[in-house]
């Protein structure tokens, strides 16, 4: 799992970095994935927002896909999974959220807004995993054309189980509970789960990366000869 990191220069850098480490080896540690991390500095002090459905405030289409296209300049379609908008809570302008994720609407990443809180590290990490769980079903659908959601429903025997981000994300089956509690950490029994499909699809997608860059890399080789040969003329 590869994310660009937009990180808020507000947010001290070593702190993130830890807490990604904490995130990364909880992933890895219930996948075997082991995350990359790309950290770039971004200000994220003036954000334009617009409501949603709800009223919630988030950033508009087109300055997330703003941020998108200069990463999508430099990585192209596969160079990376995600792009991570992490904003510290004094610019946390998006009212009734911690964060929010958008799978697969920005060229072909996952865009995830989370809130870094200042005064709470577990609040931090619980919507850091919070957010990267939201995309998860997308992710493999998209990707290897397979619905998780009758085979989680089958593994885990909870027959209402419909809806991947209601009934797992948010808490809505009983056998998940939902972020919200002050101190409270979620378990990877999911991730533990997901695992397989989680590989496979993020596999893909590196094979698609590097795919391409080794066709770019011949189309510059057969280039650089048709020069030195035009030279010689």
């Amino acid at each position: 799992m590869r994310s660009v990191v937009l990180l808020d220069t507000k947010i001290d850098k070593d702190k993130a970095l830890k807490t990604l480490d904490e995130y990364g080896a909880f992933f890895e540690k219930y996948t075997g994935i082991k995350p990359v991390w790309w950290v770039e500095r971004r200000d994220f002090s003036v954000v334009p927002t617009v409501a949603d459905s709800d009223g919630d405030l988030k950033p508009t289409y087109s300055y997330r896909q703003g941020l998108a296209g200069s990463v999508h300049k430099r990585y192209g379609d596969y160079g990376t999974d995600n792009i991570l908008m992490w904003v510290h809570e004094d610019n946390f302008l998006f009212k009734g959220i911690w964060g929010s994720a958008w799978a697969s609407s920005h060229f072909k990443y996952n865009f995830l807004l989370c809130r870094w809180d200042k005064n709470n590290e577990t609040n931090t990490f619980n919507t850091l995993f919070h957010e990267y769980e939201h995309p998860h079903d997308t992710a493999i659908l998209r990707e290897l054309k397979i619905d998780v959601v009758p085979l989680i429903s089958e593994h885990f025997g909870d027959i209402n189980f419909t809806d991947y981000d209601r009934d797992y994300v948010h808490g809505n089956s009983p056998l998940f509970t939902y972020i919200g509690k002050r101190g409270y950490r979620r378990n990877g029994k999911m991730l533990e789960f997901l695992a397989p499909y989680l590989k496979q699809m993020y596999q893909s997608k590196l094979d698609k990366h590097e795919k391409y860059m080794n066709l770019q890399n011949k189309l510059i080789q057969l280039l650089i000869k048709l020069v030195s040969l035009l030279k010689k003329k």
